[in-house]
């Protein structure tokens, strides 16, 4: 058994929750100070509202939007794929990363069995197992989590947002019973009004 991720702000222990910000491995900096973490995968320093690399690449270049599915990635032709989608997830890599994903591609990690991903939560070579479970709702700022004492299948953070229900206003509601009522009125004169002929 793998050893457990550690928990974020002083929970280490496993079951009690935590919280991860966004900036844990993916920082930004406000007037040029940069966050004590030292990202540098990108090889530059975010800064608020900020993009990496080339081509204005943000988040959302590689993650759906996160009050939609926090769950999904996307291709480089734009469809979304479940992140758990062993087949495919390397593929998200190579929208900005085509040259290393070929090189990859060609080599015996890429032969078959297709499982790059991002290391983090869970395993890179086994992207389907988790070691900390987030807990919904994605905020957009962070994840609340659990530690997990075993690895446990991957299970989306949140399920899809449902709609807001629409309240009718109860004026509009009467407006619509008396306009029915004169609409019928008007049809009961005429009806009776040709029966007369």
């Amino acid at each position: 058994m793998l050893a457990p991720l550690p928990a974020f702000g002083g929970q280490a222990s496993a079951g009690k929750l935590a919280f991860h910000p966004c900036t844990k491995c993916h920082p930004v900096t406000d007037g040029g100070k940069s966050l004590p973490n030292g990202f540098e995968k990108h090889e530059i320093e975010l800064e608020i509202h900020d993009v990496l690399g080339r081509d204005e690449a943000a988040c959302l270049r590689c993650h759906d939007d996160p009050t939609r599915d926090p769950g999904k990635l996307k291709l480089p032709d734009g469809s979304l794929i479940d992140i758990k989608d062993d087949a495919h997830l390397a593929e998200v890599c190579r929208t900005c990363h085509s040259a290393k994903y070929e090189e990859w591609q060609q080599g015996v990690h890429g032969k078959g069995l297709p499982k790059c991903t991002s290391a983090g939560c869970h395993d890179p070579h086994t992207p389907g197992w988790i070691f900390a479970s987030a807990l919904p709702p994605f905020t957009g700022t962070g994840f609340q989590f659990r530690v997990l004492p075993e690895r446990e299948p991957f299970k989306p953070l949140a399920p899809p947002p449902v709609a807001p229900a629409v309240q009718t206003p109860a004026w509009l509601l009467a407006l619509a019973a008396v306009g029915l009522g004169a609409v019928a009125g008007l049809a009961g004169k005429l009806v009776s009004g040709r029966a007369k002929r």
